[in-house]
């Protein structure tokens, strides 16, 4: 089901300069609900001479379209002249040429149709001295786009239908309750049966934004042992998983554009295995163990990085946190910031003091429990063990409705039965 929202038409806003760091929005300007406004000119307020720039942002813009951009300039009585140049969602929009000929009236920096534009970015670049802007104002329209609905399946039953509150703003993911033998991981975009390969989740407590009606189906991991896979109290040196206990998430990969991934935990995934040396209980140093590469951070941008660093250690019994000091302020190594922007979630530095936590850390060897996921944990399962005279060997057969799952010598297969 699609609702559509109002259309607001012709809305303007018009930001006029105060100073050299602030504008404000002009008597009866109307703006997108969320919106982030910033404005910089390396120069001083308004005037622009060559070599300057008088940069506005506007961020969260909620997908607006943009008819027209303007600027109130004026300039010196013979000379004054730039470029003005635009950009929407970080992708060229519209580029003008503009002297002190221009400004008697307002200067017309785009007009058009620009849809769906979340940032808008105004900027005059001075290749002459000297233009001044006095205000920027930009006419614009709500999109008219539909509030998807999104259908939760659990097994073959419907579990719930969510639909956003307005188009755009997502639905956020439900938890679901273990049940017997099966752990709930997240949900799929995709329906599938057993399987012991490990599947692209969304995980249950997370935003999650739809471009269509959709339908996700909940994914569940058979757990032939119970209980939570117990923390290392020992700061010893050696290969383990970097893990919130209480979310189930574990660290992954290595440092990409000053961030991490964090991701369900899976014992068989050794892209979440990191070689932690202590090099005493208060300090050590990480290593990501597939690839060899450090894990780290900057000490100028307070990011991660791929460079050697020593990191601090906050250890009580099973709790184990990792955390730097940088320019002052603590950081602790986390694996569920939220981006506010994106409404996505990253592992990564969090400005926080070290602190009692789930955080800890996992031994990396292989269980013995049979690997198998599914968006069918209703079917009924059996587990067969089963003998092969000719070659000496055990194994198992795993029964899944129409499936079954041969383990035997370490190798897994599933058939069709």
């Amino acid at each position: 089901m699609k609702i559509l929202i109002a259309t607001i038409l012709s809305a303007v806003m018009s930001w006029v300069v105060d100073n050299k760091t602030t504008v404000h929005l002009a008597d009866g300007g109307l703006v997108p609900y969320d919106i982030e406004t910033s404005y910089h000119n390396t120069y001083n307020k308004g005037q622009v001479r060559q070599g300057d720039t008088a940069t506005l942002v506007l961020g969260h813009l909620e997908g607006i379209e943009v008819d027209q951009i303007e600027l109130s300039m004026r300039a010196n009585a013979s000379s004054g002249a730039g470029q003005i140049v635009v950009t929407a969602n970080d992708e060229p929009l519209a580029t003008r040429s503009v002297s002190y000929h221009d400004v008697g009236n307002p200067v017309v920096a785009f007009s058009g149709c620009q849809q769906e534009v979340d940032e808008l970015v105004i900027q005059v670049i001075g290749t002459q001295n000297s233009l001044y802007v006095d205000a920027f104002t930009v006419t614009w329209q709500q999109a008219v786009r539909p509030a998807y609905t999104v259908t939760l399946m659990n097994g073959d039953a419907v579990y719930t239908t969510l639909t956003e509150a307005q188009a755009g703003t997502g639905v956020a993911l439900p938890i679901l309750n273990n049940m017997d033998h099966w752990g709930f991981l997240g949900w799929s975009e995709v329906e599938f049966g057993p399987t012991d390969e490990w599947p692209t989740c969304l995980r249950g407590g997370t935003l999650y934004k739809p471009t269509a009606d959709a339908t996700l189906w909940a994914v569940y991991q058979y757990q032939e042992m119970t209980g939570e896979k117990p923390c290392t109290t020992e700061l010893v040196s050696g290969v383990y998983r970097y893990v919130n206990r209480k979310l189930h998430l574990a660290l992954a990969g290595v440092p990409v554009d000053g961030r991490m991934a964090s991701a369900p935990i899976d014992a068989y995934d050794d892209n979440q295995h990191y070689y932690v040396n202590f090099i005493d209980e208060t300090q050590a140093t990480i290593t990501h163990e597939p690839t060899g590469k450090p894990i780290g951070y900057s000490t100028i941008t307070a990011k991660m990085a791929e460079t050697a660093s020593i990191w601090k250690v906050y250890h009580d019994g099973k709790e184990t946190l990792f955390y730097a000091t940088i320019q002052g302020k603590n950081y602790v190594l986390w694996l569920n910031i939220e981006d506010i922007r994106t409404q996505t979630t990253y592992a990564g530095l969090l400005e926080a003091n070290p602190m009692t936590s789930p955080m800890g850390l996992q031994d990396t060897f292989m269980p013995e429990e049979l690997f198998i996921v599914t968006c069918h944990p209703e079917w009924a399962l059996g587990v067969d063990e089963v003998a092969d005279d000719a070659e000496g060997h055990t194994g198992k057969i795993v029964q899944i409705g129409i499936y079954e799952l041969h383990i035997k010598n370490g190798k897994k297969q599933i058939i069709l039965r």
